[in-house]
């Protein structure tokens, strides 16, 4: 039995299907939560933007015409709420995440420290939200969701040539806070291999790459291995519709 698309259970929720709004939230809260934590740096600021984003796109349902996947109307009202979120604040905050919401996966074989993966995600997490805001949420869907240029620059509303820029420009930046927090922490960091950033790609090749997978580009490894959260209590609560 096939299930449903995004359209179809949108579709479906606008005729009166009470359940079909339910399951989109299902669907997409992990990586609406993803990105609202990511461009925001803590799980206060990011479960009230994944909230107001839900509501928000439950509220506009019927303005949805797509022109563009469900998926891509979505993540452009939850990049919209996290700025918003930020902007009510007056600045991001910097609260250093809790190793938890690090949310390293258990290493494959042995092959990795799981602390020093956490204490490096959380690390290049408080690094991110000195990114400047339209640099920081490219790499965000570029480097962590790993979206398309094409899909990214339908997200925030730009020309893929722009996703492109500040993507590198992001990357540069994230380097640079990072060598700057590696300095001031160790002065001899400074002579010190930096971090490999590259993103670490699946390695199940995509589908229509001739089974070729795509070479790894600059960008942020640690919040790359890294997956949201996703233990009940810390998911957004789903919008009341009544």
């Amino acid at each position: 039995m096939s299930h449903p698309s995004d359209e179809e259970l949108l579709a479906a929720h606008l005729r009166g299907d009470r359940d079909a709004f339910g399951q989109l939230v299902g669907r997409h809260e992990r990586r609406v939560y993803g990105i609202c934590l990511r461009m925001l740096g803590n799980r206060e600021d990011a479960q009230d933007a994944a909230q107001e984003a839900f509501l928000s796109a439950l509220r506009r349902a019927s303005s949805f015409r797509q022109e563009a996947a469900f998926s891509t109307w979505l993540y452009r009202i939850a990049v919209n709420a996290a700025t918003d979120q930020a902007r009510r604040r007056g600045r991001t905050r910097t609260t250093p995440l809790e190793p938890e919401d690090a949310g390293v996966p258990a290493p494959a074989g042995g092959h990795s420290d799981p602390g020093e993966d956490v204490a490096t995600a959380v690390t290049v997490q408080a690094a991110l939200t000195k990114v400047p805001e339209e640099f920081r949420a490219a790499v965000v869907l570029c480097d962590l969701l790993r979206l398309p240029y094409a899909e990214a620059a339908s997200v925030l509303g730009v020309p893929v040539g722009t996703v492109k820029s500040r993507v590198y420009r992001g990357r540069l930046a994230l380097a640079d806070e990072l060598g700057s927090r590696g300095t001031a922490q160790n002065p001899g960091a400074a002579d010190a291999p930096q971090p490999d950033l590259r993103v670490v790609h699946p390695e199940t090749p995509p589908v229509g790459t001739g089974g070729v997978r795509p070479r790894p580009e600059p960008g942020t490894a640690a919040l790359a291995r890294a997956s949201e959260p996703v233990e009940a209590e810390e998911r957004p609560r789903r919008p009341n519709k009544e």
